[in-house]
């Protein structure tokens, strides 16, 4: 413990509670202490006894000053503080012995800017003491400059607005370089904290009573005026224009927003307030912000989604993507299985992007209204206008992402048609005419009703369900034949059509709009010969206060998925298993990607490698030209190492677009002026590699 801890303490007329206050702090376990007392002008005794403390104990600073408020005193004791970290303690209240030990070891511990303690109330009329802790619940929680915002109206943290008050937290000091308290406001703490969560990275709640807060008769928090009126409203309101302009999410705190401002007014009335201006100004946000409040209820965009729970990993991941990108939006999840605790949780996750899911649940008797031999989730879609109120919903498979807004998508006019599609590339190979993919579906929800769509399709299903030969996608097609809208294929990219499309790019992107995963080709799973497999797992591992950092709804770019820089891959491209030195190779170079692609179905020998984290294997990759091109574009380097039959197109390419190609001398193909090495030469190969890697 050498780090010096600045305690700042403002002091006014508080001669009876001054002394339990400076004892709990000269007694601090922590001994690295610089006690700054701020005489604020008391006309009482406080002066003196501040000196004579002064006098016993050397780490007390004793500064003098005529009256000019608590937010003045704060700011000279932050003008003159010397220590790494800095803490608040107002002079009528007082902490516990180890309050300082325990935040400086959290945060230390977690490397984090602040640590927030939580604190018990001694309401002084009474004779009573207040804890918003029991039992056995201590906990900590971390949170970022995201969530801090998110969860400052927590029950189980803000019983207590722990979070709010500038007393009973550690900050480091380095916060206050450009940062005062306001002069002259009340409710200063609010004002202030708001912009220090903004500058940390990182601060560490403790559900841990440390600091005892006084209520006490003739404190002017204790009176209820226009000017405590406006502070409490206006820091709320200063907290919501900040985070507008960062673009974080804001229906949480417009709730709050509005609450504060019916407690404000119905403790004005009870104050004799009513014929204020400041209470007919109150008055009219609330009625502004309620309506505001059912405009922004009936804006929500209708996200529909169908699965059982044995596909909750891929529901989570095609959501995730959804809200990195957009905002307001009302998931309605048609299901059977889906625990209604799953759901809870997730709707508190989605409280931070202005949206929510909506449990649709599908009974016995719905399902038995058709007749399928495959599961019975194929046909869930059909319900959409059972359960959706909007008059136009989006429909979407849970094998896809979305990496971009969906505002222009769901702009689309739909005229007369029943739903807006894209069209199924592969469609007119099979059936002779243009069909839509069924994965991505503009639905005109309000015809939907108007025409018993629900019906035609499940009495369509009744008759054709063992003729068709792609179940729901079929009948689809067969009632909307000629009748749907064809949308971009960047709405529905399916990767293993790109050949039949002769597809660009929107401008400004760097992915498809829509990723949909088609066939048995997952990149969730082992060996999914793939392409965009990462951009599905980057949304699969995203932490929720990740998704939120997306401020300006971004479209996906290369940059979030590797944002230091893309990884130097090598590219094997083989039909055998025997590879020379591959795994070698592999444990050499940690930090070098390794991505071994083959057209048939590799061994268990090559399967084995991906306990690598540094491999990826692609497995019967054969005809699959889309992830050929990806593989060619992505690797930096082509290591013609593996026996047997080669692939000539790929080692082709490498040599068209002048990659360096890699070889052992019993490995390498004909001559195309690769790199040759003797197979004792690997270290030299593994240096070469380094060197290509630099």
């Amino acid at each position: 413990m050498t780090e010096k801890i600045t305690v700042i303490v403002p002091v006014y007329n508080v001669e009876n509670y001054l002394e339990k206050c400076l004892d709990s702090l000269i007694n601090q376990t922590y001994k690295n202490l610089e006690i700054i007392v701020i005489n604020d002008g008391s006309t009482d005794n406080s002066g003196e006894i501040c000196q004579e403390y002064a006098q016993k104990d050397n780490r007390i600073v004793y500064i003098e000053k005529d009256n000019g408020g608590q937010s003045e005193a704060r700011n000279m004791g932050l003008d003159r503080m010397t220590g790494s970290y800095v803490t608040f303690v107002d002079s009528d209240d007082w902490v516990e012995l180890d309050y300082v030990e325990i935040l400086y070891k959290k945060i230390t511990e977690y490397q984090a800017d602040i640590t927030v303690g939580n604190y018990y109330s001694f309401n002084e009329s009474e004779g009573m003491y207040y804890f918003h802790i029991f039992g056995d619940s201590y906990y900590e929680k971390v949170y970022d400059n995201v969530s801090i915002f998110e969860n400052l109206y927590e029950s189980q943290e803000m019983k207590s607005f722990a979070l709010i008050s500038v007393w009973g937290k550690l900050y480091k000091a380095d916060l206050f370089k450009q940062l005062r308290f306001d002069i002259g406001r009340l409710g200063e703490d609010g004002y202030l904290n708001q912009k220090i969560y903004l500058l940390a990275e990182k601060t560490i709640y403790l559900n841990k009573g440390l600091y005892a807060y006084r209520q006490r008769e003739g404190s002017s928090s204790r009176i209820w005026t226009e000017k405590w009126m406006h502070a409490l409203v206006d820091a709320m309101s200063e907290r919501i224009t900040l985070l507008a302009n960062l673009g974080y999410p804001l229906e949480k705190h417009l709730a709050v927003y509005r609450q504060m401002l019916k407690v404000s007014l119905a403790n004005g009335q009870a104050s004799g307030l009513s014929d204020t201006a400041t209470y007919k100004e109150f008055e009219m946000k609330r009625t502004l912000l309620n309506q505001l409040s059912i405009q922004e209820s009936s804006e929500k965009k209708a996200i529909v989604l169908a699965a059982n729970y044995g596909y909750v990993d891929q529901v989570l991941t095609t959501i995730k993507s959804i809200c990195y990108h957009n905002r307001s939006i009302r998931f309605y999840l048609i299901n059977s299985d889906f625990p209604n605790e799953w759901l809870k949780q997730l709707n508190k996750r989605l409280e931070k992007f202005d949206s929510e899911i909506i449990n649709c649940r599908v009974t016995s008797e719905q399902i038995s209204r058709y007749k399928t031999d495959i599961s019975y989730t194929v046909f869930l879609r059909y319900f959409v206008a059972d359960f959706v109120k909007e008059d136009k919903a989006l429909y979407l498979d849970c094998d896809l992402v979305v990496t971009k807004n969906l505002d222009d998508l769901f702009a689309t006019d739909l005229q007369d048609y029943p739903l807006a599609a894209i069209r199924d590339f592969g469609g007119r190979a099979y059936f002779g005419r243009e069909i839509f993919n069924a994965g991505v579906l503009l639905v005109n929800n309000a015809l939907w009703k108007q025409e018993n769509i629900t019906q035609k399709l499940i009495d369509l299903t009744n008759e054709w369900h063992n003729k068709v030969d792609q179940a729901d996608q079929s009948i689809l097609n067969m009632l909307f034949e000629n009748r749907w809208l064809e949308l971009d294929f960047d709405n529905n990219h399916i990767v293993i059509h790109e050949r039949f499309a002769n597809y660009n790019f929107p401008d400004g992107q760097e992915y498809p709009g829509i990723i949909h995963y088609l066939s048995e080709r997952k990149p969730w799973h082992t060996h999914a010969e793939q392409t965009y497999r990462d951009v599905w797992w980057y949304y699969h591992d995203m932490e929720w206060t990740e998704l939120g950092k997306n401020y300006h709804l971004h479209s996906l770019k290369k940059l979030h998925l590797y944002p230091l820089k893309v990884p130097f891959s090598c590219l094997i491209y083989t039909a055998s298993d025997q590879i020379e030195q591959l795994e070698t190779l592999i444990v050499a170079l940690p930090e070098v990607q390794f991505k071994i692609a083959a057209r048939v179905i590799v061994s268990e020998n090559l399967s084995r490698l991906v306990v690598y984290p540094n491999v990826t294997v692609y497995s019967g990759t054969v005809s699959l030209e889309e992830l050929d091109r990806e593989l060619v574009e992505t690797c930096q380097l082509l290591l013609d190492i593996n026996y047997g039959e080669k692939e000539v197109e790929i080692l082709e390419q490498f040599i068209s677009q002048r990659k360096p190609i890699l070889a052992f001398e019993n490995t390498k193909s004909y001559e195309a002026n690769q790199e040759i090495y003797q197979t004792d030469q690997v270290s030299e190969m593994i240096e070469r590699i380094r060197e290509l890697n630099k």
